[in-house]
């Protein structure tokens, strides 16, 4: 089977929930939970401290050669226990899927080395942030999207060393300015005008971001102001024969998007510190080696066709498995070698049979053909797949809000949101302009609206 790399990407991001949590029984004790498994998920759910408990084995089948492959998966999923949240070294953040080391959150994903931080995605060493998406080691933003070294900001995209600022976009060393672009090592900027510091808190004392009607009007400012900027397609740093867009440290990356420390990759999605890889979404740290993986890495070698697996090598077919080698087919494992639909079996045996079952599938044109979307325990408007590619069906959600956050708006100033979680987490992503609908052959360039220039034009175009 033949696919484009859209179809691919979107059958990986499938199989990553970002947005809603459910409370469920525990397929073991009972008890309530909170889980990214919907209750109809075909595979029982354990609860952190269930499944990481040493009085149960996960269950295994025996191989089949007259059935499908992915037949006999299903069969093992629908048997396998998997934990509801993953998460590690966290406190009072039970609402947080795919995280370590977080404190005081609500409804963070995709995050590390985070406290007191809300309805975010992809946050890493932050402290007091709501609805922020790709942010690190910032602290004090509101709605900013692709921050890197922030401090008390809002509304601002594409910035680093930013702070005391609101509506920036694509500034670098920038403090107490309002709604700028393309500003480099400046002060007290409006417009993208220098004022005197006197004329900047003069300016400010009569802003009021606390009203909505306020905030809406700049809005639509700041959009058009991004799309009056000049800048150049694609947004590289340090790096070498690649294509893609918001690439760092790369070399030989091609169709990328949000990666860094990348070298030898194609159609990769939010990878970073690896080689070798293709076909991989949010594969990071340590990764060598990898094929069609999803949340795959922290110190993994040849992986291919994998979902959460980390500290792994010589695995395929695998989901949710940890610190293990040679493994095939397997879900829910630890601290495991020589495995095949949860089986164990000896070195000799392992690859005997290991080649038995790659020999079938070929035949079938089932090999390196990665998992059905139809096997996802997830439901599809879940996850991030739902979100970069068109979809009939729509999801809004009701406004909810906690205490921890509306003292945030009032301490802060700032009015409340008239969106769902979910739809403000959408508006984050079209800041990026994320693209996966190929054009002129790649995938992942500005709309054409955008004052798009050569990159020596762009280089002279700082303010």
């Amino acid at each position: 089977m033949n696919l484009s790399p859209q179809e691919i990407m979107r059958r990986l991001l499938a199989w990553y929930p970002n947005k809603n949590l459910y409370r469920r029984p525990s397929s073991k004790s009972q008890n309530q939970i909170i889980s990214v498994y919907p209750p109809e998920s075909p595979c029982p759910v354990f609860s952190h401290e269930e499944w990481y408990a040493d009085d149960w084995e996960p269950p295994f089948i025996e191989f089949d050669p007259e059935r499908s492959f992915f037949e006999q998966w299903r069969e093992l999923q629908s048997k396998s226990p998997v934990v509801s949240l993953l998460s590690h070294l966290q406190e009072n953040a039970e609402f947080c899927h795919d995280v370590e080391g977080l404190k005081n959150c609500y409804l963070v994903f995709d995050s590390l080395n985070t406290q007191d931080t809300y309805y975010s995605t992809r946050l890493y060493n932050c402290k007091s942030c709501v609805d922020v998406y790709w942010v690190m080691d910032s602290e004090l933003l509101y709605e900013c999207v692709y921050v890197f070294s922030g401090y008390n900001c809002r509304y601002s995209f594409n910035c680093e060393q930013v702070s005391d600022s609101a509506f920036l976009f694509n500034c670098r060393n920038v403090k107490n300015s309002f709604m700028c672009s393309n500003l480099r090592n400046k002060s007290y900027c409006v417009n993208n005008q220098q004022l005197s510091k006197e004329e900047y808190e003069a300016f400010m004392a009569k802003m009021d971001l606390s009203s909505a009607e306020t905030v809406a009007h700049y809005k639509k400012e700041f959009k058009a102001l991004m799309k009056q900027t000049p800048i150049p397609k694609n947004f590289l740093k340090n790096c070498e024969a690649v294509t893609g867009n918001y690439l760092k440290n790369c070399q030989n990356v091609r169709q990328g998007l949000e990666c860094f420390d990348l070298k030898d990759a194609e159609n990769v999605f939010q990878c970073a510190e690896g080689k070798d890889i293709t076909n991989a979404f949010m594969c990071n740290d340590r990764v060598e080696h990898c094929y069609n993986c999803v949340a795959t890495g922290i110190g993994v070698y040849q992986v291919r066709n994998c979902v959460y697996t980390w500290k792994s090598a010589n695995m395929e077919y695998c989901y949710l498995c940890i610190d293990s080698q040679d493994c095939f087919g397997c879900i829910g494992l630890r601290n495991k070698q020589y495995y095949i639909f949860n089986k164990p079996y000896s070195k000799e045996e392992y690859f005997k049979k290991r080649d038995e079952i790659v020999n079938i599938m070929k035949e079938r044109g089932e090999y390196d053909q990665f998992f059905p979307m139809e096997l996802s325990p997830f439901r599809y408007e879940d996850t991030i797949a739902f979100d970069f590619f068109k979809s009939e069906k729509g999801d809004s959600q009701p406004i909810r809000t906690i205490p921890q956050e509306l003292a945030f708006y009032e301490k802060h100033g700032i009015p409340l949101p008239t969106k769902s979680f979910q739809e403000r987490y959408r508006d984050r992503l079209r800041w990026m302009d994320t693209s996966f609908e190929e054009k002129e052959g790649t995938f992942y360039a500005h709309p054409e609206e955008k004052n798009i220039v050569g990159r020596d034009e762009y280089e002279e175009n700082f303010y």
